[in-house]
């Protein structure tokens, strides 16, 4: 079991361009992982379009299994005299061999006034898997004067997802509106999950944190943002991942981007279980007490291990191991030894150690204040913002 140091997210997107076009570096990236068929709003090459303008556009992302649907309808004004120009939708892919080949999209549709056309997809120069593979999914619209067009496409695209914010999931999307003729009336968002569970939902606006409304039903929840007047310009990312019911965090290890900003939500009844796949956190609350994962437990151990050598020369053996034939996890702290399993009660507190199967692999649990009172540590818990410390206390390692 490996400690866990995972929540911080990065990811952006390219938007849709008109053609011909001259290539600029796109990033489309997470820590550990990929991202692949992933799209956003169109947009023209070279500053604000003299004549076309995007009046207003309304993206509904959808969650399903490992997938999510993305619709978005767009209605472009033309303020100009008539004229046609080509829209390059964009699909951006990284990590995938074959996507210079075939597409990353497992679907893809486009309409011009309710009429589905064909477009045609060209890959850009330079692409690659290891760099990236950039393509356009090309169509032409004529816009007569003074015309008024509508543009849906919808796609299907694989989860993002990255191991270093606890993200199992991430949809995205980008807005890049700012280079059409003037503002853009209006943008709607909205994100859908119907999957039955708990949930932790995180959406952020160019790497910081954004607020959304939420709306939940028995059968799904919504999340929805509106813009008005604005640029259009930037890319939203919604992270998702099955929750442990009362997950907690360690206060002394968090940044300032983290999960603290994110939205614990329910779709269909509560759970009685405890998750298969979730993302372990630090700790959660079962049955009013607080079992924090042994893996996190040696890491805290660890940072106090070295504050020891350094200021008080005093050197801690300290190892964790797990057998999985006997499921016994052995923590060694110093001189002291001490033996957990599922099956046995800690200490004298008559609680088990709970086993998560989590996302990356099986996590063993501790009663928290039980474990604290044999080590000597002393720690404090903030239950408003799922917040705990823990701090050394007594514990040298003797």
């Amino acid at each position: 079991m490996k400690p866990s140091r995972r929540f911080a997210i990065n990811a952006t997107l390219c938007g849709l361009l008109l053609w011909p076009l001259v290539t600029r570096p796109s990033i489309c990236h997470a820590n550990d992982s990929a991202f692949s068929g992933v799209s956003g709003t169109p947009k023209p090459l070279k500053g604000e379009h003299r004549s076309i303008v995007m009046q207003s556009e309304k993206v509904a992302i959808t969650a399903n299994g490992d997938n999510y649907d993305t619709v978005v309808d767009f209605i472009f004004r033309n303020d100009g005299p008539a004229t046609s120009v080509q829209m390059g939708f964009p699909e951006s892919s990284y990590g995938d061999v074959e996507a210079t080949k075939k597409t990353t999209f497992l679907s893809f549709a486009t309409y011009v006034d309710g009429r589905k056309v064909e477009a045609k997809r060209i890959v850009t120069s330079g692409s690659d898997a290891d760099g990236g593979v950039e393509a356009f999914w090309l169509k032409t619209v004529t816009f007569g004067a003074r015309k008024s067009r509508r543009i849906r496409v919808a796609y299907r695209s694989p989860m993002g997802g990255t191991t270093e914010w606890g993200v199992r999931n991430a949809l995205t999307y980008d807005f890049t509106g700012k280079n059409w003729k003037g503002k853009v009336d209006r943008s709607d968002l909205e994100v859908r999950i119907a999957k039955p569970g708990l949930w932790i939902g995180y959406p952020k606006f160019d790497n910081k944190p954004i607020a959304m409304t939420l709306e939940t039903t028995p059968k799904e929840a919504v999340f929805r943002k509106t813009w008005r007047n604005w640029e259009a310009q930037g890319y939203f990312m919604f992270g998702l991942t099955p929750a442990v019911p009362f997950w907690m965090m360690d206060r002394t290890i968090l940044g300032a981007d983290t999960i603290l900003k994110a939205t614990t939500f329910r779709v269909g009844p509560v759970p009685s279980e405890l998750p298969v796949g979730a993302e372990a956190p630090h700790a959660f609350k079962r049955d009013d007490v607080i079992y924090i994962s042994l893996s996190h437990l040696q890491t805290r151990l660890s940072y106090f291990q070295d504050d020891l050598a350094k200021y008080r020369n005093i050197k801690v053996d300290l190892n964790l191991a797990w057998n999985p034939a006997t499921r016994v996890a052995t923590l060694r702290a110093g001189r002291r030894t001490f033996k957990f399993s599922p099956e046995t009660p800690v200490f004298d507190s008559g609680k088990r150690p709970i086993l998560l199967d989590a996302q990356y692999g099986k996590t063993l649990y501790v009663p928290l204040a039980a474990v604290s009172k044999a080590l000597g540590l002393e720690y404090t818990i903030d239950s408003s913002l799922r917040l705990f410390e823990i701090r050394r206390g007594t514990w040298n390692g003797q």
